[in-house]
């Protein structure tokens, strides 16, 4: 596969997770749009690493993927904790309570 087509897939995905943060209320939607951004990143420097250094992308991806699963291991038990104080993972609803409960 060339690389050029696995850089514009790259940025293809990372344009979708880039929105999907943007757009979605849901702190799980949310939580899953920055994993694609995540993996479009692993995969924009695994198909540079083919290009310039073979030994350094596959390094760097072993490094990104123990960093995500580390992320989602933090954020997964933030997100229930979410869930049991306000009822819902709706994150405009986070900013309505902290501004005094006004609904």
């Amino acid at each position: 596969m060339e690389a050029m087509f696995i850089l514009a897939v790259s940025a293809c995905l990372f344009g979708i997770g880039a929105l999907g943060a943007v757009v979605h209320r849901s702190a799980t939607r949310k939580l899953i749009s920055l994993e694609l951004m995540f993996n479009a990143e692993l995969l924009l420097f695994l198909a540079l690493s083919t290009i310039y250094a073979p030994v350094s992308g596959p390094l760097y991806a072993i490094f990104v993927i123990a960093l995500t699963g580390s992320e989602v291991g933090v954020i997964v038990p933030i997100i229930v904790l979410l869930y049991r104080r306000i009822g819902t993972v709706d994150t405009t609803r986070l900013a309505i309570s902290e501004r005094g409960g006004e609904e």
